[in-house]
């Protein structure tokens, strides 16, 4: 009585169950669902043999899989993925199997599972949606992109023509009042130029048109890259009495990077270092090397970076606060371009407080077409 209560509820949720034979048949134990009994019409007796690949052609994939658990000695159940069968008029049969290992019974259960199904279904669905929606916020935002690069190359060409005048006006050295605003006029042209070209740099890397040297693997000396930033650095940071200090990369520090770009991630961490250092602080070019990277960090004595900004740092428009904070651009420039070239790139306070500054290249091969210092 408890068998036929039981056999009674399986068919009831949609499941058969199936006992497999010497032969590799299989025999329907109690009784079969609705869906099941049409699929074999004419068939009325339960201990007619089925070959079941033939009745469910899915199931040529999975039966030499159950064999693992029919044999014993390992996991007592395998199921199956859900598939989908199309029964008479049209119907979808979502089904799925599990192989079984119960005493000596080495059973096969197939279940219809409409529900599983369309979850998954809608599941699907909603992540083609979303897909769709992320291709059109990506063209859009390349669309604002590529808009905002035309409007700041467009500002550049009259902003150049504003640098040649006033530099001329500089040359006669205007006294008084006059040169004082001269001057601070100038100090503002030369930071929006340098403004412009941050963006236009940052717009370049970001759609590869400067990305030849990815593919190429370009190997540059790191050594004389150091040298010739700070020593271009020096002048302007003795003028706020800033002091740089810089380690001596050893000969044929060679490193995959290609130089101007190199020097540009390297100017934008010290110009950050002067310009967030105290009036008389130090800054430091440290360099440190293991068997397959250099490492140069930029220290200063700032007053570092506010832990609530720190994970911001290199995203996009990530800018610190205050008046010294740039445009939000230097430090994302500099994590994608170290980035491509397979460094990596971070923050930490440096031991002696104020902020810390580091990247990491891999070494390259003098093989791979290195030019020497």
């Amino acid at each position: 009585m408890e068998t036929s209560i039981a056999s009674s509820i399986l068919a009831s949720l949609g499941k058969v169950v199936l006992e497999r034979q010497p032969d590799g048949t299989f025999l329907q134990r109690g009784d079969a669902p609705a869906w099941f009994a049409r699929r074999r019409p004419g068939v009325l007796r339960g201990d007619t043999p089925i070959r079941v690949e033939s009745l469910f052609p899915f199931l040529e994939v999975f039966l030499p899989e159950a064999e693992s658990v029919w044999q014993g000695g390992g996991p007592t159940r395998l199921d199956s993925d859900v598939w989908c069968e199309t029964a008479e008029g049209g119907e979808e049969l979502p089904l799925e199997a599990t192989a079984l290992l119960v005493g000596p019974s080495r059973l096969l259960v197939i279940t219809r599972c409409d529900e599983l199904f369309h979850e998954r279904r809608l599941v699907l669905q909603r992540a083609r949606e979303l897909r769709i929606t992320y291709d059109a916020l990506a063209r859009e935002i390349e669309q604002k992109d590529i808009l905002m690069h035309c409007i700041v190359h467009d500002l550049a060409s009259p902003l150049q023509t504003i640098l040649g005048v006033l530099s001329s006006l500089d040359e006669r050295d205007p006294p008084g009042e006059d040169g004082v605003l001269l001057d601070a006029a100038l100090d503002a042209a030369l930071r929006q130029r340098a403004m412009i070209r941050e963006i236009l740099t940052v717009f370049a890397s970001e759609h590869g048109g400067l990305d030849a040297t990815h593919e190429e693997a370009v190997v540059c000396d790191l050594r004389a890259v150091i040298r010739r930033v700070v020593a271009e650095h020096e002048r302007r940071a003795r003028g706020r009495n800033v002091r740089i200090e810089r380690d001596e990369p050893p000969p044929g520090s060679l490193v995959v990077a290609d130089e101007p770009r190199l020097v540009r991630v390297l100017v934008n961490l010290l110009d950050n270092a002067v310009r967030h250092s105290p009036v008389g602080g130090h800054v430091r070019v440290r360099v440190r090397e293991d068997d397959t990277s250099l490492e140069v960090s930029v220290e200063d004595e700032g007053p570092g970076v506010l832990p609530s900004h720190a994970a911001r740092l290199f995203e996009r428009f990530g800018r610190g606060i205050g008046p010294e904070a740039g445009t939000g651009l230097g430090l994302y420039f500099c994590r994608i371009t170290v980035e491509r070239w397979g460094g990596s790139i971070g923050y930490a306070t440096s031991p002696e407080g104020g902020a810390r500054f580091w990247f990491r290249l891999h070494k390259a091969a003098t093989s791979t077409g290195a030019r020497a210092a």
